[in-house]
């Protein structure tokens, strides 16, 4: 699951390090951070003996794409409110999620902001009764500790031998977990998202609730969040950034990386690296999944 990245001459000359943990090798239904974030919230489910599982997510959501496979397999019915109208032709991730018995709710794009507080789901409990509903991107304390299990389970795996680790953010409740772990010395995290450094209070709040040995302090000296690579905004994709995924995969031919998150933190370490700007520390990069979204790029396939 550990695999090392093939840098371009120039930083390998100078010593840096990377190597990536391939979570986007687990879990064929869920991979990545997604079985991590929704596996406590699939028990609190069934412990309350709901039988329709609801969350919210876009066209391409990741998300939104695993609960549908995974309440496939556990025989639950999925309900997913997808930001902004439907239009007649699906996209590929909610063809799949239909096609694994998921039900369709569209959203108006002011009315999806309001999360758990919007029309929308008042209608759908209005319909299905005992629905258990799960925040966007599994964002809730549950997912924090899923993720935190996550992490364990990586620094046992070898994951111990990296001093500096970094991944992406949308929600930060992953990097929650991540930094919960007080065995992980240093985490960077760079958000997919503009704005990401207002990231900050939640993954500490979260991160607290999951260990709640660990001071706020502590955790706030072991985060650093770089906001400087997130090349216009969520799912937003440049000419550069495009055109380093190409040299990349020209490299490192047998890894793929998604555009909207951890593309961007491959893009920020190496280009960190290059300005000389990076710490000469063994850096483990986590790879969180997300490739069926690459097909929101159809250019990168």
């Amino acid at each position: 699951m550990f695999q090392k990245i093939v840098l371009p001459e120039l930083l390998s000359e100078r010593g840096y390090q990377l190597t990536v943990y391939r979570g986007d090798l687990e879990h064929q239904g869920a991979p990545g951070n997604k079985w991590h974030k929704l596996k406590y919230n699939l028990a609190e489910a069934k412990a309350k003996g709901a039988k329709a599982i609801a969350s919210f997510g876009g066209p391409f959501s990741n998300h939104v794409h695993a609960l549908g496979n995974i309440c496939a397999a556990k025989k639950m019915q999925a309900v997913a409110v997808i930001r902004g109208e439907l239009q007649p032709n699906l996209t590929p991730t909610l063809v799949d999620f239909v096609n694994q018995g998921g039900m369709l709710w569209p959203s108006s794009r002011y009315d999806y902001r309001q999360g758990m507080a919007s029309s929308v789901k008042a209608e759908i409990d209005h319909y299905i009764e005992g629905c258990y509903w799960i925040p966007e991107g599994g964002a809730n304390a549950l997912g924090a500790q899923g993720c935190f299990d996550w992490s364990c389970t990586i620094y046992n795996a070898g994951g111990a031998e990296f001093s500096h680790w970094v991944m992406s953010a949308g929600t930060g409740t992953t990097c929650a977990g991540f930094l919960a772990n007080d065995l992980i010395e240093k985490l960077t995290v760079i958000p997919a998202i503009k704005g990401g450094k207002g990231l900050r209070e939640d993954i500490l709040f979260h991160a607290h609730n999951v260990n709640a040995d660990l001071s706020i302090d502590k955790n706030d000296s072991r985060l650093l969040i770089d906001d400087r690579y997130h090349f216009g905004g969520y799912a937003r994709m440049t000419v550069e950034l495009k055109d380093f995924l190409t040299v990349f995969s020209i490299l490192n031919p047998d890894v793929e990386f998604d555009p909207v998150y951890t593309a961007k933190v491959l893009f920020g370490v190496i280009n960190e690296m290059t300005l000389g700007r990076w710490p000469l520390e063994k850096t483990l990069l986590i790879h969180t999944g997300g490739l069926q979204g690459r097909r929101g790029y159809p250019f990168l396939n």
